[in-house]
């Protein structure tokens, strides 16, 4: 590593001084930089639009059973995934327009997936599941996705009202009744597929072909979703074709002076403010977050004129419990605000659908609620899978020095490890204080201020608080003897304490920090699909899904693309469902049945 020339420290005053070192440390090859930041060519122009299709794989449920969805971010122009936003939400809002759930979707090239579980503590009622980027409500005119959805909940005694009733209905004159659609309307023949049989028989493999009929492989995102048809009323979903001919009609084009929330371009956004107790200034200052943890997150920015923030959180780790601070000497005269979620403006909803509960309906409600608290009982057994996360290293690994305190003879506090162990962290003692430093033989690092100091991540302020630690909690310490630069700051180094548990921030307590748990994006889940093949040890475990299969990633990049799953236990007829979207932006919808004895 090229080394920084040496300077006389009693020839640089001031600011004078750490503009010179800032500017050195700009140019130089032995110069040491963390954490991007967002630039302006990362802003979209606020002519810039896009929408979502959002679909489930059902639109009633009963309590205890999963909603599935996937939603698409589009320009709404080509129908094409949007590049705007990585970060889209979805709620699911009650008839009084309140919103029960709220859940953050990582967009990955415009795509995401995610569920709900639907709890027993819902009433009978009608629902909404709406969709939107923090970019879509910037603008009044963009078409906001929702599903209307029934759920039953046959634990609890509801009463009739304006959306419920209890009359026989014949299905002449509902427009709930349940609507089975064969067909490939709006596909224009694109993509179809075919099963090996057309019945199968309760826990039989089942394979299925998808294939392009065009001269191209359509290459695209597409959904499939096997579920089981039965007389309980269900609404009719838009099909991609029929989004795409609503969006048209509806797109008005707006280009607004300003926008009140910021596109999460890059990746998730965690927006706040901080406050002075005692009117401070609160512009300028550093605010760092810590996700604190084996793999931790650490960030630092700088607060404008007006005390705003704002983080780019990337997609892994996905930890939600965060430590927020004002690095400042005065950081207890500082409060920490974070920004709430985004507001979605509700009152424009609309729930006309009707929800029409008949006797002859009794039995497939019961047959449906016993078969998912059995599925439930057996949730540990049958539950979907987190992908992998990506392993991310601290930051620093490639230029770090590590000791790894066990390869030596064990000191219990950190003044003693300094002395025997740590040849290049040195201490001084001022006004009762302890103060951290690190030694370099070839420049002295006290002139680009005190090291950065981390304990699993968290930022730790006051030294002192480690001279009292124990360090039989430590397991290693790794040190940066270089000048160093992360985000708006420049230290003296760096010096990072890694416990065994990583336990560390449970038990650190100080006034100026803010410990609070922000929602992180849904994690991307495999989802069960169970394998009864011979050998399988899942005879006795009872098989009672109404839901066969709920693949929301295929993307057909051949010509043909195999599907297998299994059947269940339950019996009858089950719909396919495969649609979604081809590369180009063309609608693809396909809809058939199959049985099972």
């Amino acid at each position: 590593m090229k080394h920084f020339s040496t300077y006389n420290q009693a020839n640089i005053l001031g600011k004078m001084r750490h503009l010179v070192l800032l500017m050195f440390l700009l140019i130089q090859s032995g110069f040491i930089y963390a954490q991007n930041s967002q630039t302006k060519n990362d802003i979209p122009t606020t002519s810039t639009q896009e929408t979502i299709f959002l679909h489930s794989n059902t639109t009633s449920f009963l309590t205890g059973e999963t909603l599935y969805f996937k939603l698409y971010c589009l320009n709404p122009l080509n129908n094409k995934a949007s590049q705007i936003s990585k970060i889209a939400y979805v709620e699911l809002i009650d008839s009084e327009k309140k919103s029960l759930q709220k859940n953050k979707i990582y967009l990955d090239n415009g795509i995401g997936t995610g569920e709900h579980f639907i709890p027993t503590t819902l009433k009978t009622g009608n629902y909404k599941v709406i969709a939107y980027t923090k970019w879509m409500l910037n603008n009044p005119n963009s078409q906001k996705p929702e599903i209307d959805i029934f759920i039953i909940n046959p634990f609890q005694t509801q009463e009739p009202n304006d959306n419920i009733t209890f009359d026989l209905v014949t299905t002449q004159n509902t427009a709930t009744a349940i609507q089975t659609i064969n067909s490939n309307t709006g596909n224009d023949k694109r993509i179809d597929f075919d099963f090996d049989k057309e019945s199968y028989y309760t826990r039989e493999k089942v394979n299925l072909k998808l294939k392009s009929l065009t001269g191209s492989i359509e290459k695209g995102n597409y959904s499939v979703s096997i579920r089981k048809t039965d007389q309980i009323p269900t609404l009719k979903q838009l099909t991609p074709a029929e989004f795409v001919k609503k969006s048209a009609e509806s797109y008005v084009n707006f280009t607004p002076g300003s926008f009140t929330y910021i596109p999460e371009v890059r990746s998730e956004l965690i927006t706040g403010y901080i406050t002075s107790n005692s009117n401070q200034n609160v512009g300028d200052k550093s605010i760092a977050l810590s996700l604190p943890g084996k793999e931790y997150v650490l960030k630092i920015v700088k607060t404008n004129a007006q005390g705003k923030f704002a983080f780019l959180l990337d997609q892994f780790p996905n930890f939600p419990n965060a430590i927020l601070q004002v690095i400042d000497e005065n950081r207890n005269d500082y409060t920490v605000n974070l920004d709430p979620f985004p507001k979605f403006d509700t009152s424009s909803l609309q729930f006309i659908s009707k929800l029409n509960l008949s006797p002859e309906l009794k039995k497939d409600i019961e047959e449906r609620s016993t078969a998912s608290q059995i599925q439930n009982a057996y949730y540990q057994i049958k539950k979907d899978s987190l992908v992998t996360e990506a392993v991310m290293n601290p930051f620093f690994t490639t230029i770090e020095k590590s000791y790894v305190l066990d390869d030596y003879t064990r000191f219990p506090t950190l003044k003693e490890n300094i002395v025997e162990v740590i040849v290049e962290l040195y201490y001084r003692r001022n006004n009762g204080k302890y103060q951290l430093h690190i030694r370099n033989n070839q420049k002295d690092l006290e002139m680009y201020g005190p090291p950065l100091v981390l304990v699993d991540g968290l930022l730790i302020q006051d030294p002192s608080d480690l001279f009292d630690y124990n360090m039989a909690n430590v397991s290693r310490v790794s040190l940066i003897t270089e000048p160093y630069v992360y985000g708006p700051n420049l230290y003296g180094g760096l010096v990072s304490f890694e416990t065994k548990n990583n336990e560390f921030s449970e038990n650190y307590v100080k006034k100026y920090l803010k410990i609070t748990e922000i929602q992180r994006p849904n994690p991307e889940k495999v989802y069960n699909n169970p394998d009864y093949s011979p050998g399988n040890k899942l005879q006795r475990v009872p098989d009672y899904r109404y839901q066969l299969l709920w693949k929301p990633d295929i993307k057909l990049n051949t010509k043909e693309e195999d599907l297998s799953f299994y059947t269940s236990d339950i019996k009858g007829n089950f719909e396919v469902i495969l649609e979604g979207f081809t590369e180009n932006g063309q609608p693809v919808y396909v809809s058939k049945n199959i049985t099972v004895k």
